[in-house]
């Protein structure tokens, strides 16, 4: 198991306790702390001293979230690999039910388990988000990959456990926010996915989680830390458009290439034209509000 944390104080020892607490224990965890400045050190030397499945690793400076996540799998040492959050937690049999799974499944990449919101005093509350949909064993390549890539809603699914030998044929996460989206589109193509309802990941609701973060260009520095150094941050659409295309050259022998090329044109076209219209009818609106006001602003 690999978590990533940056200043994750708050719910670290929740976290890792739920790791530790795995009734499957063949397993290492690796935390990679980027370059924290609260307690976080701390937390994180005290359970290694405690347990010896624990290896911590700090890095210099804060290398960015998808960077450190990738850091995680490159230290990792098992046939399995799963990322943990620092403010999550997942019920004792996560590991061994995914596990089983994949064992079982040569073809199965990724397995996943139910997802339950809990808040920021661990009471489970109404499902924030939504899963994606559960594929099915029929599925071709492209099928599979067409269903992911418009079915995306809030990934969950980023915290299964994966097949590490497909993690190393991926290109990992990329420094744009919504790179571990693509990552898990990407996988699709090496395999196929499988729900275990039996596994709990508890998905924690608090107001300083990433996805609650409504400033892009805090989003786009927490995910890339050299955007001072450039004149123009990486757009997640942009990115993520370039990163698809890439995948598909990456494993164009082993994939039906051009049905996933069509896949990826046909749906950066809607794409944009849906932003296009939201633009459109956002521009309006505040058109007609301000030709509303100058005629309000005449009449007195």
């Amino acid at each position: 198991m690999a978590l990533p944390v940056y200043n994750g104080q708050a719910f670290l020892a929740e976290a890792i306790s739920s790791c530790l607490a795995q009734d499957y224990d063949n397993f290492e965890l690796i935390i990679t702390d980027n370059a924290s400045t609260d307690s976080t050190e701390r937390i994180c030397r005290e359970f290694g001293a405690l347990d010896g499945r624990v290896k911590y690793i700090r890095n210099e400076r804060n290398l960015g979230a998808g960077p450190n996540f990738n850091l995680g799998v490159k230290c990792s040492s098992g046939k399995y690999m799963k990322w943990c959050a620092s403010d999550d937690r997942i019920s004792p049999n996560f590991i061994s039910a995914c596990v089983s799974v994949l064992e079982k499944n040569p073809d199965v990449v990724l397995a996943y388990g139910k997802t339950v919101t809990i808040d920021a005093q661990s009471r489970i509350i109404p499902l924030v988000g939504r899963g994606m949909t559960e594929q099915q064993v029929t599925d071709s390549v492209a099928r599979r990959f067409h269903k992911d890539l418009y079915d995306r809603a809030s990934n969950f699914e980023i915290f299964g456990v994966f097949r590490k030998s497909a993690l190393e044929k991926s290109t990992l996460q990329r420094p744009y926010y919504g790179a571990d989206v693509t990552l898990v589109n990407e996988l699709t193509l090496l395999g196929r996915f499988s729900f275990v309802p039996d596994a709990i990941f508890y998905n924690r609701e608090h107001p300083d989680r990433s996805i609650n973060i409504r400033d892009k260009n805090v989003l786009l520095a927490w995910q890339d830390t050299a955007l001072g150094a450039r004149r123009k941050p990486r757009r997640e659409n942009t990115e993520r458009f370039r990163h698809l295309i890439e995948i598909a050259f990456r494993h164009r022998h082993r994939i039906p290439f051009f049905k996933i090329m069509g896949v990826i044109f046909i749906w950066t076209v809607r794409k944009t034209v849906d932003r296009l219209t939201l633009t459109f009818h956002q521009t309006k609106m505040l058109l007609a509000s301000k030709t509303k006001l100058n005629g309000n602003l005449r009449r007195s």
